[in-house]
């Protein structure tokens, strides 16, 4: 190459990087949703919301909780399904009509993606410091009982299980 196009390139590049890099800093988390328009507070809509959370935080199956310091999610591939118990020996395929994502933004509000194709976006400043600590708590209640389930299935699928229980008996 001719050093003209290598200087060219060069710069290019400098350019590029220095854009990505401006795109790379750390947003505020109000920067990071403000894509959507945001309605003011509504009492009775942040008590149904909060109702909505609370009761599918009941469920197990099917669901998704994530949580960071800003932001609290819960979401469903197939809202039918949360009642129904998880069938590992099929294919589940889910409709994208049936997703649900539910997300609790710190200082800001609420949000809820209906099958991608309805939105909603709420301001509730005090929602997510009310409902954060019970869903990390779900959270870690699920987290224990899946760590229990698949325990108990990698124990006796591997036969260690029997091991186990045969050595409790001879320590005894």
């Amino acid at each position: 190459m001719k050093s003209k196009k290598l200087k060219k390139l060069a710069k290019l590049f400098h350019e590029e990087v220095r854009n990505h890099e401006r795109e790379l800093r750390p947003l505020k988390i109000s920067e990071e949703v403000s894509g959507g328009d945001w309605s003011e507070y509504d009492p009775e809509v942040s008590e149904k919301f909060k109702k909505m959370v609370l009761n599918l935080a009941t469920y197990k199956n099917n669901i998704n909780i994530n949580v960071d310091s800003n932001r609290v999610s819960i979401s469903v591939g197939d809202i039918t399904s949360v009642k129904t118990p998880i069938k590992r020996s099929s294919n589940v395929l889910y409709s994208e009509e049936n997703y649900v994502e539910m997300s609790l933004y710190k200082d800001l509000g609420f949000s809820i993606n209906y099958g991608y194709k309805l939105r909603t976006n709420y301001k509730d400043e005090k929602l997510f410091s009310e409902l954060q600590p019970i869903l990390v708590q779900k959270l870690k209640e699920i987290n224990a009982d899946n760590f229990n389930e698949i325990w108990t299935e990698l124990m006796r699928e591997s036969g260690v299980l029997r091991d186990n229980n045969l050595d409790d008996i001879l320590n005894v």
